[in-house]
């Protein structure tokens, strides 16, 4: 057997053939091949920092390793990042917080792309997540251009960022001109206003195109590489505005795009599966470095320039390709740097904190971080005229499955570490405080609970969830209130109380939040232009939890189920079990809600349904075969030792039996215990 070194760069090779076989230019044409990244978000080593563990499908060393074969193979390529580099994990956390990179010093994420051999990049939304100095410097240690066309200096139209620049190389021995253009959601004016207000203004990709591609055609430009972060919506022309401007703008050759985390060709414009639109070839290729985007473009010389004859575009994935060591050498110090960081113990935490269920119940995470901004704000709001007030908090599940099945916030009980922090808090937010008033309020939860459908009382077969991102999902502490999923987007929020009492329109509130959302992210009510803020000390939220668990040494975050889902959708008689385990958040789900009720019990439902109600760990080395009455009986036997459970015989369970057999297990050993 060929050992995992080995496999992996066979792999790597077997890409490259197919590559080059899939390339072959017709006689007398040139080919040009584009490759692109974008939303590395600070992932260099292929690690995980949060469980302190290898991620065999993130990194750069895992791009280089594609980019080097394909250099090899075609002489003639280029090489882009296209946004949000610096931003997004542990590693990045730790160079701010300890105030690296000095100005004037080369970030290390900016190092390694200038080893890399970059030719361009531009900036995403989370580059300015430090403020637009951090930013700057970063941009300014870079050994290749940096483009962004829709941002300018204050009161005028003077770009703050070079617009575009025009690459001369060759191909085939014959000049080439090409063009590169950036472009960044004009949303950043909102998701940092605090950082970026009155030093920068932002505005239209759209309008920006329709500045200076005219202006990139008249220097002479063979060909126009776009390089927009935004993502290929059909739908929003600001946001995620790569497909209107492939509409509006034809003469763009590539569009490579990014911001929404998914790929082109793929889930990110399934309705073009091949990534054209408009004659436009785009290529966005996810996130993290899971994959590399390649546009091959075949040309042929024309009136003594070059001429675009065919587009094609593929993802290259990451997870079975070999580490480059060259960039794990690079980058050693500051990984290894990293790594120590997030190990570091600050204190012990007596129960698992997981967001496994965080979407339908209250939930350890979202429930220390709303304990911890509810005691600072109200901390820092004595002496002054807010003092009295009532101080709630929303807080939101950051790791919530949008990244697949590993995108969860998952921490034993025991030792707490900074790492642990970092998968608490994944964003680099600061603490804010707001005022509102009880309809705002109110409104602001009817926003939030977007993330359900309307759902029709079934079985579970339904997706309970929709598309509305789990960070979006605010779950606010210090009220109580349900939500009832079978009603309309506007008319969820039902029991809204305070300390028993009902919310009033006009009784106000402070609310604690981030600045992401105090300024306008995910466009709630009495955000952005239209927030009392009433409190910004500039506190990182993640370092105010760090402190908070420093200065207890233990803490027991306990859900106090403030909030609830209405037990109304599901159809079933066995549902009030069901409901019974979503409280207590043994009963997850898949990625889009399903609880499929009626389904087979299979061995890693059952083992993580035992895990998350009574912490026993059962082994589920076959996670997909059947779990029959008897089986189950025995896993439970260990838990109440001499106590009969009510399971025998061969036939296979429902996930519905498992909820009651497991709702009976909890209430004998409550019983046991009260005795």
């Amino acid at each position: 057997m060929l050992n995992n070194n080995i496999r992996s760069r066979c792999t790597v090779l077997v890409l490259v053939l197919a590559l080059a076989v899939a390339w072959a230019a017709p006689a007398g044409a040139a080919e040009l091949v584009i490759m692109a990244t974008t939303d590395i978000h600070a992932n260099i080593y292929p690690w995980d920092y949060y469980s302190n563990q290898p991620n065999p499908a993130v990194g750069l060393a895992k791009i280089y390793t594609l980019v080097k074969e394909i250099r090899a193979a075609h002489p003639d390529t280029l090489l882009f990042d296209n946004g949000d580099l610096i931003q997004g994990t542990p590693l990045a956390s730790y160079l701010v917080n300890m105030g690296l990179p000095k100005p004037g010093e080369v970030h290390p994420i900016i190092h390694v792309l200038n080893r890399m051999g970059y030719d361009a990049a531009t900036t995403g939304n989370h580059e300015f997540n430090f403020g637009l100095d951090y930013a700057d410097n970063a941009v300014a240690g870079a050994e290749f251009p940096y483009v962004v066309a829709n941002v300018y200096h204050p009161g005028t139209q003077d770009p703050y960022y070079t617009p575009y620049v025009i690459l001369d190389r060759t191909i085939d021995g014959q000049p080439i001109r090409i063009g590169v253009i950036g472009f960044v959601p004009p949303q950043i004016m909102v998701w940092d206003r605090t950082h970026l207000t009155g030093k920068v203004e932002a505005g239209q990709i759209l309008d920006a195109a329709r500045r200076f591609i005219p202006e990139i055609k008249a220097a002479g430009a063979d060909i126009i590489i776009a390089l927009a972060h935004t993502g290929a919506d059909p739908s929003d022309r600001s946001e995620n505005a790569a497909y209107a401007l492939a509409l509006e703008f034809p003469e763009i050759d590539v569009i490579i795009a990014g911001h929404s985390h998914l790929e082109i060709p793929g889930a990110g414009l399934p309705q073009h599966p091949d990534g054209k639109v408009n004659g436009v070839q785009l290529v966005q290729p996810g996130f993290w470095g899971q994959y590399l985007g390649v546009v091959t473009l075949t040309l042929e010389r024309e009136n003594g320039g070059w001429r675009v004859t065919d587009k094609r575009a593929e993802l290259l994935p990451t997870a079975e390709v070999e580490a480059a060591a060259e960039v794990l050498e690079w980058a050693k110090d500051v990984h290894e740097a990293t790594v120590a960081y997030v190990n570091e113990p600050i204190g012990v935490t007596l129960i698992p904190i997981s967001s496994r269920a965080s979407l339908l119940t209250d939930n350890p995470v979202t429930q220390l971080i709303n304990d911890v901004q509810r005691l600072y704000v109200e901390d820092l709001l004595k002496g002054t005229e807010y003092e009295g007030l009532p101080v709630l908090s929303a807080a939101a599940p950051f790791k919530s499955g949008r990244g697949g099945e590993l995108d969860w916030t998952e921490i034993a009980a025991g030792g707490i570490t900074i790492g642990d922090v970092a998968s608490i808090y994944i964003y680099d937010n600061t603490l804010k405080a707001l005022l509102v008033n009880g309809a705002e309020l109110k409104a602001w939860l009817e926003h939030a609970a977007q993330k359900f459908n309307q759902m029709t009382p079934g079985r579970g077969e339904e997706p309970l969830y929709t598309d509305f991102r789990g960070y979006n999902f605010d779950q606010i502490d210090g009220v109580e209130y349900r939500i009832d999923v079978t009603r309309p987007l506007g008319d969820r929020i039902v029991g809204l109380t305070f300390q028993g009492e009902p919310v009033q329109p006009d009784q106000w509130f402070i609310l604690a939040t981030n600045n992401y959302r105090a300024d306008g992210g995910g466009a709630f009510p009495a955000t952005g232009a239209s927030a009392r803020v009433v409190l910004d000390p500039g506190i990182a939220s993640r370092e105010l939890i760090v402190q908070y668990i420093a200065e207890r040494g233990v803490i027991n975050p306990v859900p106090d189920h403030n909030w609830s889902l209405v037990p109304n959708f599901l159809d079933h008689p066995q549902a009030h079990f069901v409901y019974e385990l979503l409280k207590r958040g043994a009963y997850v789900g898949d990625l889009d809600g399903r609880l499929l009720l009626d389904a087979p019990l299979t061995q890693k439902v059952w083992a993580d349904m035992v895990y998350r109600a009574l912490g026993i760990q059962l082994d589920d080395g076959d996670p997909d075969a059947p779990v029959a009455a008897a089986q189950a009986a025995r896993d439970l036997a260990a838990y109440l030792p001499g106590t009969a459970v009510a399971a025998a015989g061969d036939h296979v369970l429902t996930q519905a039996d498992a909820a009651e057999l497991l709702v009976g297990v909890l209430a004998t050993a409550e019983a046991l215990s009260a005795r």
